[in-house]
């Protein structure tokens, strides 16, 4: 029995009841009773274990099941189970099994969270968070047309994607801060993107850190993986960049295109006749094209010096490239540089909101609804406190109302482990 109940609590992530447990044991009983030898019997009560819905689902259990109006905090398994599959993407670890056996998980709570952050189990967040997030597990989906851009191949497409992965984990784990995702002067390179990016020095396929002072690079809007997935595969995609950014920097996603709107003209008389930017200006010329490319056109053209695989380049086949461009709200820069300024500078307060959102998001496994407003707004104001640094991000997360209680429904299982 006491093997069991500790099988069980495991895969449960929570105490056994009496009741559970002794469904358990008659399932051994049945067997030994029906001829069975004692392996077998073992064997059927831990299948019962792994086919429950308490294992297969996090399951909360609640004082109140069937008030909806009850709000009250989840309790200390509970929260455990929320942390570690936040941070982890597993189940507690036995330090957490026990701060909770304690009841004093909440009352040590920024204690754990850090340690868990220094946990080798942390890059799960790496892994999965960045995925999500920057959109780059696209990068496997991407076909750049081989004619045009021969020299994108399986070895470049892998490191333009550990890049990024790099940069995230070296944010979460010298602790650095959050603005480094808008503009950093470091990457991480091996010798196949060091090429692709002009950087000298970097040979073989180790990954190193560099410096990227005097480079147009920095921040994950110039990655590679990034430009790619928003690029088609024959040339950039001015309003893909500039709608990825609205949507995963600034948390201000454009309207959907009105119906029935003419694509852009790609015949080779239409190429040859003008830049890609001088052909989308006439595009959107047309009211029903103006609305919505005038938020996104500009950022996307500030990256235009990017090419469809994120190599820099000077000209759009035979024409010069013109990266200006003046956002919605008035702020005019001239390429990757400056765009990144005002992104910094003016668009700092929204940045740090979209983050805030898009982490609560991650770490409740769910959407974000109305009444979630008030907790991301509390989000973003205490990560001013922590000098934004990325742990301080992880913890008001943690803190916050939507992760620390819930609301009672009909009695069922809790949303599935995202």
């Amino acid at each position: 029995p006491g093997k069991s109940s500790r099988f069980a609590k495991r895969a449960y992530r929570r105490p056994v009841a009496d009741g559970e447990l002794d469904r358990l044991l008659r399932l051994f009983e049945m067997a030994q009773s029906g001829g069975e030898n004692f392996e077998t019997g073992i064997k059927m009560a831990l299948e019962a274990v792994l086919v429950s819905p308490h294992f297969l689902f996090r399951g909360e259990l609640q004082p109140e099941p069937d008030n909806p109006k009850s709000v009250h905090p989840v309790n200390e398994f509970a929260l455990a189970a929320r942390l570690s599959y936040f941070l982890w993407s597993s189940m507690p670890d036995d330090a957490l099994f026990a701060q909770a056996e304690r009841g004093t998980l909440r009352l040590k709570l920024e204690g754990q969270v850090r340690r868990m952050l220094k946990d080798p189990k942390a890059k799960a967040l790496t892994d999965n968070f960045v995925g999500q997030w920057l959109q780059i597990r696209d990068l496997q989906l991407a076909r750049p047309d081989w004619e045009q851009f021969p020299e994108f191949d399986p070895a470049l497409r892998a490191a333009m994607q550990k890049e990024t992965e790099l940069f995230f984990e070296c944010v979460l784990r010298e602790d650095r801060s959050a603005l480094d995702f808008l503009d950093a002067d470091y990457t991480f390179v091996n010798g196949r993107l060091a090429r692709h990016y002009g950087l000298p020095g970097v040979q073989g396929d180790a990954f190193q850190r560099v410096s990227l002072k005097g480079t147009p690079r920095g921040g994950v809007l110039t990655h590679a993986s990034v430009l790619t997935v928003t690029s088609n595969p024959t040339r950039t995609s001015p309003v893909k960049r500039g709608k990825w950014v609205l949507e995963n920097l600034l948390g201000t996603p454009p309207p959907p295109p009105p119906p029935d709107v003419p694509d852009l003209d790609e015949k080779k008389e239409a190429v040859l006749s003008g830049t890609l930017r001088q052909r989308m200006e006439q595009h959107r010329d047309k009211p029903m094209c103006a609305s919505c490319h005038a938020r996104m056109d500009p950022i996307g053209f500030g990256l235009e010096n990017f090419n469809a695989i994120g190599g820099w380049r000077g000209k759009d086949g035979k024409f010069t490239v013109d990266p200006s461009g003046q956002l919605v709200s008035g702020e005019s820069f001239n390429g990757p540089a400056e765009l990144k300024a005002i992104l910094l500078k003016r668009k700092k307060a929204e940045f740090l909101q979209c983050l805030a959102g898009k982490m609560l998001t991650y770490a409740l496994g769910r959407g974000l609804e109305f009444y979630d407003k008030c907790a991301v707004n509390q989000i973003t104001k205490g990560l001013a406190n922590h000098d934004y640094k990325f742990s301080g991000l992880i913890l008001e997360v943690v803190k916050s109302t939507p992760f620390q209680m819930r609301r009672g429904e009909e009695a069922k299982l809790a949303d599935a482990a995202h």
